[in-house]
């Protein structure tokens, strides 16, 4: 964050949240720019304030399919996959393996 000229970092969630870095609080000053991913609401948040603050990207549902055998981490694998589920109903995350150790894991 120092090599890219970050001054100051706010970790904040929900659309709440990017609001706040937006528009400003009594605490936070409105910052330059607002990243990371985050469900629907997140989402049309940043849509909404695009032009008033910069984003990183406009993201929409994704689709994840790990395809796996028993040499892969299950650790690795389970954060993929709860890692884009996260983003909603609509973001499916299929896991397809021939292992039945791997499947007792998750």
């Amino acid at each position: 964050m120092k090599m890219a000229g970050a001054h100051e970092i706010y970790v904040l969630g929900g659309m709440q949240g990017v609001g706040a870095m937006a528009l400003g609080t009594e605490t936070i000053s409105p910052v330059d720019m607002i990243v990371g991913p985050g469900n629907a609401y997140v989402a049309e948040a940043k849509r909404q304030l695009y032009g008033k603050v910069g984003i990183d990207l406009f993201a929409g549902p994704t689709e994840t399919m790990v395809i796996a055998d028993e040499t892969v981490d299950s650790e690795i694998c389970a954060t993929d996959l709860l890692g884009q589920a996260e983003h909603g109903y609509n973001s499916p995350a299929v896991l397809i393996t021939n292992s039945k150790n791997l499947l007792r894991k998750l």
